[in-house]
């Protein structure tokens, strides 16, 4: 088993790349590997309940439910998220220290940036 890290740290706006980070971290768990997907930067919008409508994108609403299910850690970083003034993240994302997102990064044999 690997350990393999998922880091999302763009705009979830105008483009499909932070929804097909989260659908390509579900299929990575069809070998049974550790996936632990981190939100970083502007990436913490993601994890995020926004209003989807208004702003014409598609809710990775079931890539959220799916990584929950298959028990993936979902990080977001707590120094992106206080510069952002984001106080409410989506169910089973839970904010971490920089700390601990440097040692999840450090400890994952495959790191895979989007």
């Amino acid at each position: 088993m690997k350990k393999i890290a998922v880091i999302v740290r763009n705009l979830p706006l105008n483009t499909r790349r932070n929804a097909e980070a989260l659908r390509m971290s579900v299929g990575l768990t069809l070998r049974e590997d550790k996936v632990t997907v981190i939100f970083m930067d502007d990436g913490v919008y993601t994890a995020t309940p926004i209003k989807s409508e208004l702003v014409n994108i598609q809710p990775p609403k079931k890539e959220f439910e799916a990584l929950s299910m298959l028990g993936c850690a979902m990080l977001a970083d707590k120094p992106s998220l206080e510069r952002r003034g984001i106080k409410s993240l989506l169910a089973n994302v839970k904010p971490a220290e920089r700390e601990e997102i440097v040692r999840t990064i450090t400890e994952s044999d495959i790191v895979i940036p989007f």
